[in-house]
C-alpha cells in the first residue's frame, strides 16, 4: 500500500517553555534573548521530526537480516515452510524501504513525479507476485492477489484506522469534499471489475472470446480513468490529499530540503525493489509444497497471507496517525488511493500484459471473489457516505474481515 509523501505525522510540541524544562535538573536562568528562545525551539523541533521521521523504517529494518536467510533457504533447498517464512518476513522491511525511498525522491522531482513514481512502486509486492503469476500461466493466482489486497486494505486497515482514531472518543466526522470523491471512484472501480463475471454468468453459453475482448476494452478504460484520477490527485486537488500538518507547514518561509543523495535513493529503490522482486519468485516456488505441508490453500495464500504482508508497514504508519482522534481523512485517502492503483492500475496492467505475452487474462473473477468484493465495497461506501462513524464501524470491518479470512481457509 502506498502513502502520498510527507505523511508522517509529527507530535505537536510545546510552546510553554516550562513544558520543556526537564524537572530534575537544576534550574538554569533562562535566556533573555526572544532570538535564543526561538533558535532553542526550532532545535527541538528539528530533533523531534528526525526521529519521528526515523521511525518507520528503524522498526522494520531489524528485518533485513531475514533477506539473506530468504535467499539462502531457496539456494540451499531447505523446508519449504522456512522458504516461504524467511521470504515473506524478508518483504516487509523491503517494501517499507520502497515506501520510504519513493517518498524522498518527491524532494528532487517535486510532488507530481514523486506521486506518479509512488504510484508506480507503492503496490510493488502485488504487481511483482502478480506479474510471476502470469508469466507461469497461474492466472487465478494473480486475480486472488489482487482481490485480497483490496480487502486488506478496504476491510483491516481502514478498519482498524476507525477504532484507533475514534476510540475514545464521540461521533467523529469525515471530510466529505475527500471521501465522496474517492468513495465514487471506488463504486466504479469495483464495477469494472465486477461487470464481467455479471456478463459471462447471465448468458446461457460460453463467452470465451468475447470475455477476454471485453475485459481488454474495460482495461483501457481503466488505466485512462487512473490518470485522471492522478491528475485530479497530485494536480488540480492536490490540497484535499496533505495532512493537516502538511497544510500548517506549508506557510513557512524555508522550504524542505533534500537530505538524502538523488542517486542513493534511487539504487535504494532498485534494489530493494529487486529484493521483493526475488523474494516473490522464491515464494511462488514454495507455495505448492507449503501449502500442502500446513494444510492451507493456495488461494488462502494469495488472499490472505500476501496482502497482509505487502501492507503490514504502511499500515501500521496509518493506523498509527489516527490513533487518539489523528488525522483520519488523510488516512482515508491513503487507503482509497491505494485499493484504486490495484483497480484502475494494477489488474487492467495485468490483463493487458497478458494480452502481449499470449497469456490471456480477463476481469471474470470467481463467482466468491465477485461477491465478497461487492458487499465489502458497499459495506464501506455506506460508512463514507454516511460521513460520520465511531469505533463499531471500524469494528465491524475488522470483523467481516476475520469471517472472511475462515470462509477462504475452509475453502
Amino acid at each position: 500500500m502506498s502513502r502520498p509523501e510527507h505523511n508522517d505525522p509529527l507530535p505537536k510540541v510545546p510552546q510553554d517553555p516550562q513544558d520543556t524544562q526537564q524537572p530534575d535538573m537544576p534550574s538554569q536562568p533562562q535566556p533573555s534573548s526572544a532570538a535564543a528562545s526561538s533558535s532553542s525551539a526550532h532545535a527541538h523541533r528539528s530533533i523531534i521530526q528526525t526521529i519521528t521521521a526515523v521511525i518507520p523504517t528503524s522498526g522494520a529494518s531489524p528485518l533485513l537480516c531475514f533477506l539473506p536467510l530468504g535467499l539462502m533457504a531457496d539456494a540451499f533447498h531447505w523446508n519449504p515452510v522456512l522458504i516461504s517464512i524467511y521470504n515473506f518476513v524478508a518483504i516487509i522491511p523491503l517494501s517499507a524501504v520502497v515506501s520510504d525511498s519513493s517518498d524522498m525522491l518527491s524532494d528532487y522531482l517535486g510532488e507530481l513525479m514523486g506521486g506518479l513514481i509512488n504510484a508506480t512502486f507503492g503496490n510493488c509486492v502485488e504487481l511483482s507476485t502478480g506479474i510471476l503469476a502470469l508469466t507461469r500461466g497461474e492466472v487465478y493466482f494473480a486475480q486472488s492477489v489482487m482481490i485480497g489486497s483490496i480487502l486488506s486494505d478496504l476491510l483491516l486497515i481502514l478498519g482498524c484506522c476507525l477504532i484507533a482514531a475514534s476510540y475514545n472518543n464521540f461521533i467523529m466526522k469525515f471530510n466529505k469534499s475527500v471521501t465522496g470523491a474517492l468513495a465514487s471512484l471506488m463504486v466504479v472501480t469495483s464495477v469494472g471489475l465486477i461487470l464481467p463475471s455479471v456478463l459471462y454468468s447471465t448468458f446461457p453459453f460460453d463467452l470465451g472470446q468475447q470475455i477476454i475482448a471485453f475485459s481488454r476494452g474495460t482495461s483501457a478504460v481503466l488505466l485512462l480513468l487512473y490518470g485522471g484520477y492522478l491528475y485530479f490527485q497530485l494536480g488540480t486537488h492536490s490540497h484535499l490529499f496533505q495532512q493537516q500538518g502538511d497544510n500548517q507547514d506549508s506557510g513557512s518561509d524555508s522550504p524542505r530540503e533534500p537530505q538524502h543523495s538523488l542517486n542513493r535513493l534511487i539504487i535504494t529503490l532498485a534494489l530493494a525493489s529487486l529484493g521483493i522482486v526475488v523474494c516473490a519468485k522464491n515464494i511462488m516456488d514454495s507455495i505448492p509444497a507449503t501449502a500442502a505441508s500446513l494444510n492451507i490453500s493456495k488461494t488462502f495464500i494469495a488472499t490472505i497471507l500476501i496482502p497482509i504482508i505487502s501492507n503490514s508497514c504502511e499500515g501500521a504508519v496509518v493506523i498509527a496517525a489516527c490513533t487518539g482522534g489523528g488525522d483520519v481523512d488523510f488516512a482515508i485517502s491513503v487507503i482509497v488511493s491505494s485499493i484504486l492503483q490495484i483497480g484502475l492500475f494494477a489488474i487492467p496492467f495485468l490483463v493487458m500484459l497478458g494480452w502481449a505475452i499470449a497469456k490471456p487474462m480477463t476481469l471474470y473473477f470467481e463467482t466468491f471473489h465477485t461477491v465478497v468484493l461487492f458487499f465489502s465495497v458497499l459495506l464501506v461506501n455506506c460508512i463514507l457516505q454516511d460521513g460520520k462513524y465511531t469505533y463499531i464501524h471500524g469494528s465491524m470491518l475488522v470483523a467481516m474481515y476475520a469471517i472472511l479470512t475462515l470462509a477462504f481457509y475452509v475453502r
